[in-house]
């Protein structure tokens, strides 16, 4: 056996240990983490090696923790830099070892898919768990901005309908400092400033509130042209004063738009609607079946099906599915 077997070998049979842990078939496994059966059973015996990116998928569906992932990373080969006692200064001027692992997984992601997915988890776990990106340029009148979504899987719908609706973007002083900063900030760096407490600004941040959102962060990245890539995300607690979290704030957004830019952005917009699944997921609920029931129509697992809702009702900025469903149903999103 090579030295290349006897690692597929061992990451395989750690991948297994944790999936029988948690009494998660290899089917369920492929749902959640979106890749075939056959992939995971391969993996599972060594016939497959995995990637960084698929390491982080899988440990994002079996909810394992960073020992957890760092000892699968470790049995398929991958170095990772351990927690040190200097880590914490080091992020105060740099990142930090598990912010390194991140971004190479990111670099390393041969699709936008994936390496949104793997900002998406990192970016959770510090409170940060829904973001869109988008470019945004100075308008005809060169003071209105006008901004293009580009990937909103993971965005906050239910607000980003609302601030459309009332036209949010021609107040909002984060939208200018946006175009203005070469630098990343939280919303709440700006508490204080002359714009932030406009009544008109005030009250969209409290209907903010009211979407489970308290906080966010932006990462603006300047081009040649004038215009700004920015990653945008929401938070409804998150602290800042924690040098790390801003650290792996900061480096995770960066790679990840870079990275978008390497890969290529749409041509046009992405429209601001849902997934087929979140979209069936719920049609049902408006529908009254069952939790079981739903579960069999979009053949997951019950546990699944929950944690699908609960994504899609953190949406809507509501924990009440039936508040989610008519929030999309107003919003038009429910249309088949």
């Amino acid at each position: 056996m090579t030295d290349g077997e006897a690692t597929e070998k061992a990451f395989g049979r750690q991948l297994a240990l944790f999936r029988k842990d948690r009494h998660v078939s290899q089917l369920s496994l492929s749902l959640e983490a979106d890749v075939s059966t056959r992939h995971i059973s391969f993996l599972e015996t060594g016939r497959s090696a995995p990637t960084r990116e698929m390491i982080a998928r899988l440990s994002a569906a079996l909810g394992l923790c960073r020992v957890e992932r760092l000892s699968l990373m470790r049995a398929a080969g991958f170095w990772e830099r351990p927690d040190t006692p200097g880590e914490t200064a080091a992020s105060l001027i740099g990142h930090s070892g598990n912010d390194l692992d991140a971004m190479i997984a990111i670099e390393s992601s041969d699709d936008t898919c994936d390496a949104i997915a793997v900002a998406a988890d990192v970016l959770a776990r510090i409170g940060l768990d829904q973001f869109f990106t988008g470019t945004m340029q100075a308008g005809g009148d060169g003071s209105t901005a006008i901004i293009t979504h580009h990937h909103v899987t993971h965005a906050p719908l239910g607000w980003m309908l609302h601030y459309r609706d009332r036209n949010y973007v021609s107040i909002d002083p984060l939208v200018r400092t946006t175009g203005m900063w070469h630098l990343p900030f939280f919303w709440s760096d700006l508490r204080g400033s002359k714009e932030m407490n406009a009544p008109k600004v005030g009250r969209m941040f409290n209907e903010g509130r009211e979407f489970r959102i308290s906080n966010g962060f932006v990462m603006p990245v300047h081009r040649a042209d004038g215009s700004v890539h920015a990653l945008s995300a929401m938070a409804e607690k998150i602290d800042v004063a924690d040098p790390k979290v801003r650290s792996t704030a900061k480096s995770v957004s960066i790679a990840l738009l870079h990275r978008l830019d390497e890969l290529g952005l749409p041509a046009s917009g992405t429209p601001l609607c849902l997934a087929d699944q979140e979209r069936d997921l719920l049609l049902y609920v408006l529908e009254g079946r069952s939790r079981s029931d739903i579960a069999s129509r979009l053949q997951s697992s019950e546990e699944s099906h929950d944690r699908s809702l609960a994504q899609a009702c953190a949406r809507f900025g509501t924990k009440e599915p039936l508040e989610a469903a008519l929030r999309a149903r107003r919003a038009g999103l429910l249309v088949a």
